[in-house]
């Protein structure tokens, strides 16, 4: 007589995230985030100076990464103590947080050897550091999280507040992230002079650059959402604070330049109404998201005498960036493929 074993029960599937626990999140990373912006004004302030890994500075991100990280594990260990494991224990979405607490930790670790051992790195190697790119890595996989649960949630593209603006916090602490780790081509805080074919070059690479890193989080935002009106001006306003306290403190012309640019891309989001469902709405969207940040901004510039930028380079650098937003709006939202035929 053959005995039949009971089936294993499944495996239960991973909880959601509250919205009350997606604002904890981001709360305790953006004091992370916070922390690393006073430590990259300390950096470009003192240079040199800096002699050990033992600072104010280090201290204050340090303590926002062990704080948020105690807060992703706790997260887990409910989860663990419903029945579930491994990360299928943490919320939906939060794996990659999970996985971004080891990784900012070992490189945590090999930042104090790496400052022991070789000192302290000063301008862009501070940035290229390995071990700094081991923690850029793990703060996005946290600063990530909220988005990808606030993804996952089964509502319309009109989400409710408490679903869509945790997406979008999250979107802008991704952002800042990555113009911290780009400010030495950031191309918004230095008026280019066009000196010269090879700094006038450099110049033009860096506000193409800086282009796609500002569109590619509401392009990619609005693939999922249908953003809230001042969604834009935020993401916009708060990264480009952080920026200039950062790298030119005392400067105000920029900042709220780029608050006037937010609304303006806010007004032709409603406008426009742009969404995978409405193509040609996206593409004009995407094209004139970098025309509301550049066109301001190097005609200001101009009109200033603050640049030696022709006429022909500065407008068309700035079409050349709203191009830019064209191709990014195709990778988050590509054509349709048409079926194959049958064989």
């Amino acid at each position: 007589m053959t005995t039949t074993l009971p089936a294993a029960p499944a495996p239960a599937a991973p909880t959601r995230a509250t919205p009350a626990q997606n604002l904890v999140t981001l709360g305790l990373g953006w004091w992370l985030t916070t922390g690393i912006f006073v430590d990259g004004w300390a950096h470009n302030r003192y240079g040199e100076s800096l002699e050990t890994f033992f600072t104010p500075w280090h201290a204050l991100f340090y303590s926002g990464f062990l704080a948020v990280a105690a807060w992703v594990l706790w997260l887990g260990y409910r989860g663990w103590r419903s029945g579930r494991r491994g990360l299928a224990a943490f919320p939906e979405g939060y794996a990659l947080a999970a996985l971004g607490v080891p990784i900012f930790g070992l490189g945590g670790l090999g930042d104090m050897t790496w400052h022991t051992v070789f000192g302290i790195e000063v301008g862009i190697e501070a940035l290229l550091s390995p071990t700094h790119l081991l923690l850029f890595a793990g703060a996005m996989c946290i600063l990530a999280a909220p988005l990808v649960s606030s993804w996952r949630v089964p509502t319309p593209r009109a989400a409710p507040a408490g679903v869509v603006w945790p997406a979008v916090l999250s979107a802008t602490a991704l952002l800042s992230f990555t113009s911290f780790m780009h400010m030495y081509l950031w191309g918004l805080l230095a008026a280019p002079q066009g000196l010269g074919y090879v700094q006038t070059r450099g110049e033009l690479s860096s506000i193409l650059l800086t282009a796609l890193i500002l569109a590619a989080p509401p392009l990619l935002l609005l693939r999922r959402f249908r953003l809230p009106f001042g969604a834009i001006t935020l993401m916009y306003g708060l990264n480009t604070l952080l920026m200039t306290l950062m790298l030119v403190p005392g400067e105000w012309r920029v900042p709220l330049l780029m608050l006037a640019a937010g609304l303006v891309a806010d007004a032709l989001f409603l406008l426009l109404n742009p969404s995978p469902a409405r193509p040609w709405a996206l593409r004009a969207f995407a094209f004139g998201l970098p025309l509301a940040v550049w066109v301001p901004y190097l005609g200001g510039l101009t009109l200033l005498g603050l640049t030696n930028l022709s006429l022909e380079l500065w407008l068309g650098v700035a079409v050349m960036a709203g191009l830019g937003g064209v191709g990014l709006s195709a990778l988050v939202v590509p054509p349709p493929v048409p079926a194959e035929a049958g064989g």
